[in-house]
């Protein structure tokens, strides 16, 4: 037998879904942070993983949410992580 449907009109996922647009305002306000630290003319051996630092957190923002992979099973978020923290590893490993 089916089972009968929530109440509320929810489904059986209890899951809070966040507004796109919210993470839309984050990423562009990364965005023109990274704009910032650029007009201030750092040495590159600061400025480069300020930005690096920036980029992965907006990858991570766009697989989260628009991706979906925080709804999602925790193994996709560790085949998404290791790549990320291997190739992390290898730029400050290869930059020294």
């Amino acid at each position: 037998m089916a089972n009968p449907p929530a109440p509320n009109g929810e489904s059986g996922a209890h899951h809070k879904h966040t507004n796109p647009v919210l993470v839309f305002g984050i990423l562009t306000l990364a965005t023109i942070f990274e704009v910032v630290v650029t007009l201030f003319h750092l040495p590159q051996n600061v400025i480069v993983p300020i930005l690096l630092a920036i980029a992965f957190v907006k990858a991570g923002l766009v697989a989260a949410y628009y991706m979906h992979l925080r709804y999602e099973k925790w193994i996709y978020t560790v085949i998404f992580i290791t790549p990320a923290l291997f190739a992390v590893f290898l730029i400050f490993t290869l930059a020294m």
